[in-house]
């Protein structure tokens, strides 16, 4: 069977497994890998993407390397584990200007910074298009998996959710993004939050979003439960961009790269999160429930399920 015919989601299902250690922190498909060292979870995650596939209009190399760690992390902090150090695959034309590949290193390694980590070189390589694999590893005290019960919280951290979206709508339509700072600021650094290791031991389950707030719930469904939609955040900058809320509504659903949170909050310690959430200065957003079931609706209506594919 093609790839193509058999999705990526499919694929992934088939490739996870292999060689996948038994008793390991995290289960094979989660956002991270990783190993038990003395009792401390070693996480490991790598992603890869070609630069013309994530640049949007206006973005600096600067910017594209300061993303490719900001999505690595991501799913590492996403699985409670502190970022210690980034290395770059770099494919690279060999006509290309050395300063394109300075400021594409730059920008990665100012994220990795920003999240007290370091970059700790890598690779390079010719290629007849710039392309990049990030791989970032942690270490997680208490690694947290996707994991959901009936009767549990859905939150969603963060405040980038539809702004990521409105910036990529933007750059497939020729549209300038003057006016919209947060929207323009959230596709191009979208530095993951750090916060959310304040919050460890309070949660059931976690996963990262970037292939789109949709298809991020739609993993927590395939976990054998039902995932009820009671409200979702609309920005007033969203609203502005999109002009009405059906299209804001779709900017959140489906936009993607959003690099933040979709976390599975315990019944019984929603009131001990909040307070934690406030206290380390992480929005949360209330979005729903864990029910018995199966799917993803908004009120009475099912969540089509839509989001990035490779394939």
């Amino acid at each position: 069977m093609r790839l193509r015919d058999l999705g990526e989601r499919a694929l992934l299902g088939k490739l996870a497994p292999i060689g996948y250690p038994l008793g390991a922190p995290l289960p094979p498909g989660d956002d991270a890998g990783g190993v038990w060292v003395e009792g401390v979870a070693w996480l490991l995650k790598t992603d890869g993407f070609l630069y013309r596939e994530v640049a949007l209009l206006g973005m600096r190399p600067f910017a594209v390397g300061f993303r490719g760690v900001a999505a690595t992390a991501s799913d590492l902090i996403a699985k409670m584990g502190k970022p210690l150090g980034f290395t770059l695959g770099l494919f690279l034309p060999e006509d290309l200007e050395e300063a394109f590949a300075l400021e594409l290193v730059e920008g990665a390694a100012e994220a990795a910074r920003r999240l007290g980590a370091c970059l700790l070189g890598g690779d390079t390589n010719r290629g007849q298009e710039v392309a990049l694999t990030v791989s970032g590893f942690a270490y997680a005290e208490a690694p947290l998996p996707r994991r959901a019960l009936p009767g549990d919280r859905v939150y969603l951290a963060g405040d980038r959710w539809g702004r990521t979206g409105a910036a990529i709508a933007a750059h497939y339509r020729g549209r300038d993004l003057e006016g919209f700072p947060l929207i323009q600021e959230a596709a191009f650094y979208p530095l993951p939050r750090l916060e959310l290791l304040g919050l460890k031991g309070l949660l059931r389950g976690s996963l990262d979003s970037s292939d789109g707030l949709a298809e991020t719930l739609w993993q927590l469904a395939d976990l054998g439960v039902r995932v009820d939609l009671e409200a979702l955040p609309l920005y007033p900058d969203v609203l502005a961009f999109a002009g009405g809320e059906e299209e804001a509504y779709e900017l959140v659903l489906y936009g993607g790269e959003e690099f933040e949170a979709v976390l599975v909050v315990p019944q019984e310690r929603e009131e001990e999160v909040l307070l934690r959430a406030q206290g380390v200065g992480l929005p949360l957003f209330f979005a729903g429930h864990i029910g018995e079931g199966k799917g993803v609706y908004f009120g009475a209506r099912p969540v089509p399920r839509r989001g990035y594919t490779h394939f």
